[in-house]
């Protein structure tokens, strides 16, 4: 299950700004020729038994389960800060 809590917080790519006045996030997806979708190295689909558009749809549920723990991460940093 590639859209759990606990993988998205261990592949998400989350580093503090250059002068750690914020976080930037960084996606990586890609699409391989064979119809494999991966996102930050986590397969989105089986190519084997996936039409495309159920590889393209799970990346965009993946991505916005992970653009929402994003905002969780920044506004946890955001309250510690006062």
């Amino acid at each position: 299950m590639p859209a759990s809590l606990k993988r998205i917080r261990e592949t998400m790519d989350v580093r503090p700004t250059p002068r750690d006045k914020g976080l930037t996030l960084t996606l990586k997806l890609t699409a391989y020729d064979n119809g494999m979708l991966e996102l930050d190295t986590v397969p989105l689909n089986d190519h084997k038994n996936d039409d495309d558009v159920t590889g393209w749809l799970s990346a965009a549920e993946v991505i916005t389960a992970t653009l929402n723990e994003f905002h969780r991460q920044v506004a946890a940093r955001n309250r510690a800060a006062g």
